[in-house]
């Protein structure tokens, strides 16, 4: 991912109301574009991350905020569980600003349907990333980060 595409992210963050930025708050945008690895696990292969970043598309910014999370993992249970609430929650944000269940599109059909398929994915995302799920990723992520620091 580039730096503007980063940017146009960043810049989706902001329009969401109470969209909590996480480890991305502060973080420059090249600091950002290295931490990102888009959906699922670093070690998952690249071609399945990348057939899951079509799928979860309207999801990236959550995506963006729980990869930052995950870079500056220390290690511990309590803040493991602070970045995946924070994903379930953003992800909740997401829904609701894109497809808000009291509009008048409610009348529509095709916006029904593209709402209960973010909604579908929104929970398979919430799921698949409960504390149990992403421990072994999230202490990777902190032994990745204290061996580049070299201690």
């Amino acid at each position: 991912m580039t730096v503007l595409e980063i940017q146009d992210i960043m810049d989706e963050m902001a329009r969401i109301p109470d969209f909590e930025m996480g480890a991305a708050s502060g973080a420059s945008l090249e600091a950002i574009r290295r931490a990102y690895n888009g959906c699922g696990p670093e070690r998952w292969p690249q071609e399945l991350r990348d057939m899951l970043d079509a799928e979860t598309s309207l999801f990236a910014p959550a995506i963006v905020v729980h990869d930052m999370d995950f870079d500056r993992s220390d290690g511990k249970e309590d803040s493991l569980h602070e970045a995946n609430e924070r994903l379930h929650r953003n992800n909740k944000r997401i829904v609701q600003f894109y497809y808000p269940l009291f509009s008048l599109m409610m009348l529509s059909p095709s916006y029904r349907l593209k709402r209960a398929k973010a909604f579908g994915i929104m929970v398979a995302l919430n799921v698949a990333t409960s504390d149990k799920l992403t421990r072994k990723a999230w202490l990777e992520s902190y032994d990745k980060r204290i061996s580049a620091r070299g201690e």
